[in-house]
């Protein structure tokens, strides 16, 4: 009976994970306009894109005013859903168009190596279960939601990996937008929270609404003004 019970239990766990992840929209457009200490500085369109067990998801920066001479910036992420949620296969930072400048990943999940270009230079990192990258892993939480006081996730930012840690705080708090207003939880880095703030907007699976940055004496604030689902 306690054989058949745990079966049973272990078939709907695995039927939710499944149905949970092609539950989420097929395509998903945020538009962010991003502010360097309070003074527009950028826009961002970022797109996600589900299709079947494929995913892909795109970000572009365009800077404003005097910023625009820097170039747009491109962030490419492509890979698979799996049961544990986004499981990346390539991921290219583009930061001109330039392509010595270019920041490319390549995940051989199989021998478990990170295939990296660093501006031409070829070098690899060991890859552990659960890596994402810099644009996959705000949208992992779509398919696992962070849970208890701690996050712990492998990111590659396309030239070094490492583990981020985010302090979670689960109770919801109300963020205003141009978008319209989100009940957010609050993901800050463990070491420093002032360092790094992502917002998920908890009633809308979970999509990063606001990211908050502290670097080089700034601070810039990264803040959602269009969702759209399809």
């Amino acid at each position: 009976m306690n054989y058949w019970f745990r079966l049973l239990s272990a078939f709907f766990v695995l039927l939710f994970v499944a149905t949970s992840a092609y539950a989420v929209p097929k395509k998903i457009t945020l538009i962010y306009e991003v502010k360097r200490d309070g003074k527009l500085f950028a826009n961002v369109t970022e797109t996600f894109n589900q299709d079947g067990k494929s995913y892909s998801i795109q970000s572009v920066a365009k800077g404003i005013g005097i910023y625009a001479l820097l170039g747009e910036r491109k962030l490419i992420s492509r890979g698979e859903v799996t049961k544990a949620g986004l499981q990346p296969s390539h991921f290219e930072s583009l930061q001109s168009k330039k392509a010595s400048k270019a920041l490319i990943n390549d995940f051989d999940w199989k021998n478990h190596v990170l295939n990296m270009q660093i501006k031409g230079e070829p070098e690899q990192q060991p890859l552990e279960a659960g890596t994402q990258d810099l644009l996959s892993v705000m949208y992992q939480f779509m398919f696992v939601p962070p849970k208890g006081a701690m996050v712990k996730v492998p990111v590659t930012i396309g030239k070094k990996l490492r583990t981020h840690e985010y302090q979670v705080k689960t109770k919801p708090t109300l963020l205003n937008t141009r978008a319209g207003s989100f009940k957010v939880i609050e993901l800050a880095n463990a070491d420093n929270p002032e360092e790094k703030k992502i917002y998920l907007a908890v009633d809308q699976r979970y999509i990063p609404v606001k990211i908050v940055l502290s670097e080089d004496d700034a601070t810039i604030e990264q803040i959602v003004t269009k969702v759209k689902f399809e």
